[in-house]
């Protein structure tokens, strides 16, 4: 996965940016776009942010790549992108954690939200369960069963059928932009 995160932004050239994404989308090792977004809490004015994400939603497109968005906030942000660009390949929220509305939203929209160890219960059971997918971001790998667990838990499915549905839906999201799915 490659992409400018919105906390990278205020540092970036944004030309060089650029240059380095539209080099590194050729490289088969990339699979995706992100974490690619818009934080008014960090990074560089709102304003540069979303063009910054444009740029790379561009990119996306044309390369027919999947999209993992880091959003704080600013979710109508995204729902007017998606709306605007009619993204070819998937589009995720990582580290989902806004509430119900916001899940029925971007359920609406066919966008997948990945869920890590904190999250909101009631939006977690709104989210589809082709639209789910798991995390753990920055903690040890082997915390993802600890996720699983709650996950399923508030869902109220086994944690092993959990597991098998989120392993698809990266599968589906990952290989979204690919002709042959």
């Amino acid at each position: 996965m490659i992409g400018l995160h919105p906390w990278d932004t205020t540092e970036s050239d944004m030309y060089e940016a650029f240059d380095v994404l539209s080099g590194a989308i050729t490289d088969p090792s990339v699979v995706a776009i992100g974490e690619v977004g818009i934080d008014p809490l960090h990074g560089a004015p709102v304003e540069r942010q979303l063009e910054l994400l444009k740029y790379q939603l561009r990119v996306a497109n044309e390369a027919r790549m999947p999209v993992m968005f880091h959003i704080v906030r600013r979710f109508d942000i995204l729902m007017r992108l998606h709306k605007e660009f009619r993204p070819v390949a998937a589009w995720a929220v990582h580290g989902f954690r806004s509430n119900a509305e916001v899940a029925r939203q971007l359920a609406d929209a066919g966008i997948y939200m990945s869920v890590g160890p904190k999250y909101n219960a009631d939006a977690v059971r709104e989210i589809p369960r082709n639209l789910l997918l798991l995390e753990t971001d920055e903690l040890p790998e082997e915390e993802i069963r600890g996720v699983i667990a709650s996950v399923a838990a508030t869902r109220g499915m086994r944690a092993g059928a959990l597991a098998d549905v989120a392993r698809e839906n990266l599968r589906r999201y990952l290989m979204s932009g690919q002709k042959s799915v």
